[in-house]
Parts: C-alpha cells; sequence; structure tokens
C-alpha cells in the first residue's frame, strides 16, 4: 500500500464548537465537538507537548487512509495550543467496554470481529511502501468501537515509526510489549504481532493481563522471562486454532510470531462461517461510561 502524500488541512478554531470532553490522556483533552454539521473529536494538545510525538502522529494521519484507522481531518491552533481535528466515534474504548462497571455482553464473534479489525488495521501499516509503519502501542485503550460495537478503529498514532528508523527505544505500553521492546533491543514490526496477541487474549478473557503483577517492573520482568496469561481463561467456545494463533504469536522469538496478513487470513477464515452471529450490541457511550441503551440520555 503506498502512502498518500498528504498534508494536514489548517482549519480555523472559529470553525469549531467544543463539547463535551471525551477523554483524558497524557497529552491533553479530547473532546466530541462540531466542525460545521459533522460531528468530530478534538484532540487539544497541552501547551508544551507540541514534540516529536504530535509531529509524527499529524504526519502518520496525514498519510494512511484505512477503515480500521482513524481519520485525521486537520489542524487548528488557538491560544498557542494546538488541537488535532479527528474522526469521530462513538462508542469508546474497547478498555472502557471490556472493564466498565455495568458490563454489557458480546459473543465470541465480537471479539474475534475486533481481533480481525485491529489486525487488518495493523496489517496495513504493515505494509505501506516505502516505508513500511509499526504502531508499538496496539491495545484495547488504543481502539476505538463503532456501530454499536460493530465496528474498530485503531487510534493514538504518537509512538508510530517507519521500519527505516533504528528501532531499539523502549516505547508503547508495558503489558502489551513485547520482550525485545521491554530489552531495548532492535526491534521490527513483529512488536506489534505480540501487542495484538496480548489485545485478543484481554478481549477473550475480559482480564487484563498480568493483573496479578502489582508494578511495572513486575510485568516486565514476567515478559522478558516468558511469562504469558494463561490461554484457559479465554472463551469457553474459543477454538483450539484461534488458542494456538494467539500463542505463536505472543512467542518470545519474534521468528516464531505470524505476520498481521496470516492473521487477518485466519480470522477471516472464522468470520466467514460466524458472521451471522454479529448483532448490534446493547449499549451506548455517554460521558465517559458505558450504559444500556434504555438508560442513554433523552
Amino acid at each position: 500500500m503506498t502512502e498518500a502524500a498528504a498534508e494536514p488541512e489548517i482549519i480555523p478554531f472559529a470553525d469549531i464548537a467544543l463539547g463535551e470532553i471525551l477523554g483524558r490522556g497524557y497529552y491533553g483533552l479530547v473532546y466530541k465537538a462540531l466542525w460545521g454539521d459533522l460531528p468530530i473529536a478534538v484532540k487539544q494538545i497541552k501547551p508544551g507537548f507540541e514534540d516529536k510525538e504530535l509531529k509524527r502522529e499529524v504526519k502518520q494521519l496525514s498519510k494512511v487512509s484505512h477503515e480500521n484507522i482513524i481519520k485525521l481531518y486537520g489542524v487548528s491552533v488557538h491560544a498557542k495550543t494546538v488541537h488535532l481535528l479527528i474522526e469521530y466515534v462513538d462508542g469508546g474504548t474497547l478498555h472502557n467496554f471490556l472493564h466498565a462497571e455495568w458490563q454489557p455482553s458480546y459473543t465470541l464473534a465480537h471479539a474475534i470481529n475486533w481481533a480481525l479489525q485491529i489486525a487488518e488495521g495493523v496489517a496495513y501499516l504493515h505494509g505501506m511502501t516505502p516505508k513500511a509503519v509499526i504502531h508499538r502501542d496496539i491495545k484495547p485503550l488504543n481502539s476505538l468501537l463503532g456501530q454499536r460495537g460493530l465496528h474498530l478503529k485503531i487510534c493514538d498514532f504518537g509512538t508510530v515509526v517507519d521500519m527505516t528508523s533504528s528501532m531499539t527505544n523502549n516505547r508503547g505500553t508495558v503489558l502489551y510489549m513485547a520482550p525485545e521492546v521491554c530489552k531495548g533491543r532492535h526491534y521490527t514490526e513483529l512488536c506489534d504481532v505480540h501487542s495484538w496477541a496480548m489485545t485478543t487474549w484481554e478481549v477473550l478473557s475480559r482480564r487484563q493481563p498480568y493483573e496479578n503483577h502489582l508494578t511495572p517492573y513486575m510485568v516486565t520482568l514476567a515478559v522478558i522471562t516468558g511469562e504469558r496469561p494463561h490461554l484457559d481463561q479465554v472463551m469457553v467456545d474459543c477454538p483450539e486454532h484461534i488458542k494456538c494463533l494467539i500463542e505463536d504469536c505472543w512467542d518470545p522469538e519474534p521468528s516464531s510470531r505470524h505476520s498481521m496478513r496470516h492473521i487477518v487470513t485466519v480470522l477471516k477464515e472464522f468470520m466467514a462461517i460466524n458472521e451471522d452471529k454479529l448483532k448490534p450490541l446493547d449499549y451506548v457511550f455517554r460521558n465517559q461510561t458505558v450504559l444500556p441503551i434504555e438508560q442513554q440520555d433523552p
């Protein structure tokens, strides 16, 4: 897939009407907003955080175009504060959904569909030319749900790099981080495959990996020494070949992991015979909370 040669549009701040806060992150707040008649999300960057990572996120989002990757509409600057105008997805993050106080039920078909859509978005990044792209922070918190849980989009591109870079710095979230990244060694796109496997286990178990390890150091040690979550904790109807796929993909040896393209092929085969089990889920995401549909705001 060839990169699109695109620069972000500069949008007057007066054209944007900020609404409710959708989330809070290291770099600042995310708002729901209107840009004309179009609902969007606005990522407001705290002053002083306009660094290389922000520029990297803008650069990468400007040149990708895929249905499972969040779209960047443009950039706006107001009162010395940078705002990224991005596609609005109404269902909250996959993390919100999985670990909410009120937990909607979902089927194996939903779980595999989410895993497939993450894999398709990442496979697109890995297949970009002339420079393939590594996300480096695939996890449920960076996956947005829409269409009542039927559609997923990958977000947060502050950690991406192209594969011509010298990649030895420790970036990402330790719960999902590949051992070679934890060790500060050179790594390839196969680090995203490890993160995909950890994310898929979380979706299938509705538990966070390494939940009994209390500190990042303990988690890092577990990852490096080859400890992995228990596959007997996933959904009882999860097929053995899916469990084996996950196990292969979090192998400590990167060369033993599958490519994202292979993962897409396997999961598509599963979905082809289970797609009729995909139904819209009975929840809404309001005020950073997962709620039953009947409790949504009037």
